[in-house]
């Protein structure tokens, strides 16, 4: 038997906690991996626009992003944060995270995209 079964299964609960959903926790997993996947692209992009002469538009993110392992660290901070929370929302209303990631993934997919336009069209030419 699958383990995740058991679990369901057995009604594990920590104090304090209701039990654990493993489909609410694979979908915490998965965002987190998109996520993480979109702030390690975006980190990978505005590197590739600073190095054609592009500059940072994101007036807290200038000095940040001129050293890679620093934006690195900041976006892993962030991603931490998320998760934080995103565990603690579903904590208390199940099925929250999902709102959290429902605006923390297009946001950074148009940031992505943004960046895209702006190498892309040097490439080309």
């Amino acid at each position: 038997m699958p383990a995740a079964k058991m679990i369901q299964e057995s009604g594990l609960a920590l104090p304090g906690l209701y039990r654990v959903d493993t489909v609410r926790t694979w979908h915490i997993v998965l965002f987190t991996l998109i996520l993480g996947s979109l702030f390690l692209l975006d980190i990978g992009t505005t590197q590739i626009i600073l190095r054609m002469g592009g500059v940072e538009l994101n007036p807290l993110m200038t000095r940040i992003v001129t050293n890679p392992a620093l934006h690195l660290a900041i976006k892993s901070v962030v991603l931490l944060a998320a998760v934080l929370v995103a565990t603690l929302v579903e904590r208390y209303v199940r099925g929250s995270s999902i709102y959290l990631y429902g605006i923390l993934i297009p946001l950074y997919i148009i940031v992505l995209v943004n960046n895209l336009f702006v190498i892309l069209p040097r490439l080309l030419l």
